[in-house]
């Protein structure tokens, strides 16, 4: 399986590592627009902790990345609030946590 990018708050627990991800920590939603834009990889986002605030100029980002993204929320969503960050990725997947990323990464890795 190729590589593919993930994206985890720095506070997620420590031990989290998936055969085929580059796992990579943010300390503040400010710094996933560097992450993704340094990073040609498909992306799983963890998107816990971003809060309105941040949400457009990641939604930005993740527009203007050259590869899919699909986010992950650890809380379920209705899928009719606005959500600028599920707008902007090729998928969400809410509620499941970091179990998600695991099932996520042979559908986002690219193919061959």
């Amino acid at each position: 399986m190729d590589r593919v990018l993930v994206l985890v708050p720095a506070d997620a627990p420590a031990d989290l590592a998936w055969p085929g991800a580059e796992v990579h920590r943010y300390s503040s939603p400010l710094d996933i627009p560097g992450l993704l834009s340094s990073c040609p990889l498909p992306a799983i986002l963890v998107c816990d902790g971003i809060g309105p605030a941040h949400a457009a100029r990641v939604a930005d980002a993740v527009r203007a990345h050259g590869a899919p993204v699909v986010a992950v929320s650890s809380q379920p969503w209705d899928g009719e609030t606005p959500d600028p960050i599920a707008a902007a990725c090729r998928g969400i997947v809410a509620g499941f946590g970091y179990a998600a990323v695991a099932r996520l990464l042979p559908l986002v890795a690219p193919a061959g």
